[in-house]
């Protein structure tokens, strides 16, 4: 039923009789039978969605004098909660006194007519004290049979809520691998924390979010979030990762749901679809297109070294004037490494070259007019460039080694 806002309601605002919301019970009625139908109510109500009873009404819902504020000793708020506190479970519930008749009936002198708001329960079924389950039947409170019992049973284990966890390949993003925190059942999870320790590689520098807070998540609002690659995914996620999630039901009962995760064994294999396939075969032609380019580039510059002519000693008797000092570098680490030919020109940082295949370096601070000196070189075809990369690399041909590394050379 809808929620009644006990604050402003009045008896006009009873229904002329009796409905699957509201039970009405005369003054008339004796306290033994009142107190047996009022816990008959609770427990139907609170088995079938919530409503009111009220108590002191005809059955038009006018008052009939009302009922009286106190029953013997007890007062009639007292009297009625311990009525209620024989239901088993107790539902949520409010009371109401009402002794302005607002043009509904009569109600005498210290008395009032009684309404007990019984709110829709998410912990049915819910015990009569006569150890029955009642349900609203129309305008009538009823003995539920069996079937409906079990119902009821079913129904309460999935109005609660129940959240699990899940590994998933990122939409689009297939590269990326996501965990997600979703919903079983159709009732809310409210307040949710998610804590993961220890945290996985990739987000060890988001561990201030952590633990990350949700407001609610439910079958329509599963949470998901970034955890690791798909290369190296056992790397990158590690190992003894537990994962905790906090959260309450619309009720504020606490839940928690704690598991050992790990991401190995909990992904499909990654699919390439139709709707990737060609992205995916334009990515690798351009990797297969600017490897060629390397290849071609090199292959191209390095064969010509094959047709070089022999030089005469005037040529290297005019070089050794041009450029004496750069010569006597050359031939001091030719000296030092004779199988070395390649060599690169760059400002004096450190290069990164590979261990296995050595490089010689050549500094513009050392020798100015560098990259002038190296072109009269290549004019003689003594040294050809190979340059495949961000750094200007040059190949010594095989004269100018043999010229560099004799006991003969001009002086």
């Amino acid at each position: 039923m809808s929620k009644i806002n006990l604050e402003t309601f009045d008896l006009t605002q009873l229904p002329i009789a009796e409905d699957d919301n509201f039970e009405f019970k005369s003054s008339e009625t004796s306290y033994n039978e009142l107190k047996k139908k009022l816990g008959f109510a609770v427990s139907g109500f609170a088995n079938s969605g919530g409503g009111c009873f009220v108590g002191g009404v005809d059955g038009n819902g006018n008052a009939d004098r009302g009922l009286p504020l106190k029953i013997g000793r007890q007062d009639l708020r007292d009297w009625v909660d311990q009525i209620i506190s024989q239901v088993e479970p107790v539902p949520s519930y409010d009371l109401k006194l009402i002794q302005d008749p607002s043009g509904r009936g009569t109600i005498q002198t210290d008395s009032a007519v009684l309404l007990v708001v019984i709110h829709e329960s998410y912990f049915a079924p819910h015990m009569a004290p006569d150890n029955h389950y009642y349900i609203r039947a129309g305008a009538h409170t009823v003995q539920a049979k069996h079937f409906i019992v079990d119902a009821i049973w079913a129904k309460r284990h999935f109005s609660k809520p129940r959240l699990t966890h899940l590994f998933r390949l990122k939409p689009e993003k297939e590269q990326a691998i996501q965990l997600g925190i979703l919903a079983l059942t159709e009732a809310p999870a409210v307040d949710v924390k998610i804590t993961i320790s220890p945290l996985p590689q990739m987000m060890k520098n988001s561990e201030k979010l952590f633990p990350l807070k949700l407001s609610l998540i439910d079958r329509h609002n599963p949470f998901f979030f970034d955890v690791a690659t798909f290369f190296q995914a056992e790397e990158q996620f590690g190992k003894d990762i537990r994962l905790e999630v906090e959260y309450y039901d619309l009720s504020a009962n606490r839940y928690i749901y704690e598991t050992p995760i790990e991401v190995i064994g909990s992904l499909p294999p990654v699919i390439i679809r139709n709707d990737n396939s060609e992205k995916m075969v334009q990515t690798l032609e351009k990797i297969e297109k600017t490897l060629s380019g390397l290849r071609v580039s090199r292959e191209s510059v390095v064969k010509p070294s094959l047709l070089l002519p022999k030089q005469s000693d005037s040529v290297f008797s005019s070089i050794e004037k041009l450029i004496p000092e750069l010569l006597a570098d050359m031939k001091n680490d030719l000296s030092e490494y004779p199988f070395i030919r390649e060599f690169v020109i760059l400002s004096k940082w450190v290069y990164n070259s590979d261990p296995n295949n050595m490089i010689l370096s050549y500094y513009f601070e050392d020798h100015s007019y560098l990259r002038n000196k190296l072109r009269i070189l290549e004019n003689y075809g003594l040294i050809y460039e190979i340059t495949y990369n961000d750094v200007a690399r040059f190949v010594i041909s095989e004269e100018l080694a043999a010229y560099l590394t004799s006991d003969s050379q001009l002086e």
